[in-house]
């Protein structure tokens, strides 16, 4: 292996291959290094991700860069010649009397930033997604109050999100530049341990197995296991970034036997339940309020028999009949404050860039990541989106990007 490079990027899924890809495209001429603990391209956080897409945000930020990365996911086979299966379905978020003003009032900033929504009536709801019912009318109101769940009152659809396949697209960034640019070796099943700095500065990087690589920039878009890296280079906890990995679990079921159900949106509805269709079936996750910090990925049918499917059949009758035939579980990278990714350079750690943090929707950001990043190396300042908000500094300045609207 060469032991010096320009550049090393520490992960090869959808977040690093997009910085991999934009560097290039915006004028990097250096020899790169591509480090991950993976056999494959793309091939842990990002192959294990529910693969949607969406730009309803209740940051700014996060609607640009949406907005600008859905944009790129739909032209992606034309500018890049790999398909990622993208498929515009739209996204259906259900509200309660409580939530629902709220998202009315909100609906002129979603028109501002150029984000497609509209706001649907329970009777709209429930032409677009069969069988669901906006109305609870249980014959056992015990159970309606022990669930908690309430009538719908009004949706919030997004035409302009949808799905497509992460681990395709961190592919086709990779297959496209190594057929259009020299320089680049990729190293997979090759783990970084730690980053090497001296007096502050980034030199290279350590593997597991002991090896030294030596660069003067270090890209970390290592997901889940980021902030170990950091901690395992010497970083104080006021150095490291604030994120934790969190277990979030997706079962696959059969499709309930609802006519039409087959053409639903994505769709959100009590407690924070979503599913979409997959593949002819149904995928259906979430977030699991409890789940505690930690690397393990073992996935618990009992949660989806007794924390999702109970919600499901209430709400949808006849999902009583989805049975699951696979699941698995994956992580995110949390960043505890404020649900939001840490993207910049490091402000005392000279060489070091962030692209980490991204609380479930790095997938779907990974475009404009990518692009940002590529400018602030190359250019020293964003160019086409303003991606300052999301600096490392905002926590010690309490300048906090709250993100409201996660799943």
């Amino acid at each position: 292996m060469e032991k010096n490079y320009d550049l090393i990027i520490i992960g090869a899924g959808i977040i690093g291959t997009s910085i991999l890809y934009h560097l290039y495209e915006e004028g990097f001429k250096g020899k790169t290094a591509v480090f991950d603990k993976e056999d494959a391209v793309g091939n842990f956080t990002t192959s294990l991700s529910a693969g949607a897409f969406r730009n309803i945000w209740s940051t700014d930020i996060n609607m640009e860069m949406t907005n600008y990365s859905i944009k790129r996911f739909v032209e992606f086979e034309k500018e890049i010649g790999f398909p990622i299966g993208v498929h515009q379905h739209g996204y259906l978020f259900t509200y309660y009397k409580d939530n629902w003003d709220a998202i009315v009032e909100f609906k002129p900033r979603w028109d501002e930033k150029n984000v497609k929504a509209e706001l649907l009536s329970p009777e709209e709801i429930e032409r677009m997604v069969p069988g669901i019912k906006t109305r609870i009318t249980d014959d056992d109101p015990e159970i309606i109050e022990l669930l908690g769940i309430q009538d719908i009152v009004g949706g919030l659809f997004g035409p302009d999100c949808g799905s497509f396949d992460p681990s395709a697209a961190a592919k086709g960034y990779v297959e496209m530049v190594l057929k259009k640019y020299s320089g680049v070796e990729m190293y997979l099943k090759k783990e970084v341990k730690r980053i090497l700095f001296s007096n502050n500065k980034v030199e290279g990087i350590e593997l597991l197995e002991g090896e030294k690589i030596f660069s003067p920039w270090v890209v970390l878009a290592a997901g889940p296991y980021s902030k170990k890296i950091l901690q395992d280079s010497g970083l104080e906890e006021e150095e490291n970034i604030p994120v934790e990995p969190i277990k979030r679990m997706l079962f696959i079921t059969n499709l309930p036997p609802i006519p039409g159900f087959e053409k639903i949106p994505l769709t959100i509805i009590d407690k924070g339940i979503y599913f979409k269709i997959e593949s002819g079936n149904l995928l259906v996750g979430r977030a699991k309020e409890d789940q505690e910090p930690g690397f393990d990925m073992t996935p618990d049918i009992n949660y989806y028999r007794d924390e999702i499917n109970i919600y499901m059949q209430e709400r949808i009758p006849g999902t009583e009949h989805c049975n699951v035939r696979s699941m698995w579980g994956g992580l995110y990278s949390v960043t505890i404050p404020d649900h939001n990714g840490i993207l910049g350079k490091h402000p005392s750690k000279e060489g070091l860039f962030l692209a980490v943090g991204w609380s479930g929707h790095g997938a779907m950001v990974a475009p404009a990541v990518g692009k940002c990043t590529a400018e602030l190396m190359i250019h020293g300042e964003y160019k086409t989106i303003d991606a300052r908000p999301l600096c490392f500094e905002r926590f010690k300045e309490n300048k906090l990007i709250k993100e409201t609207i996660v799943i």
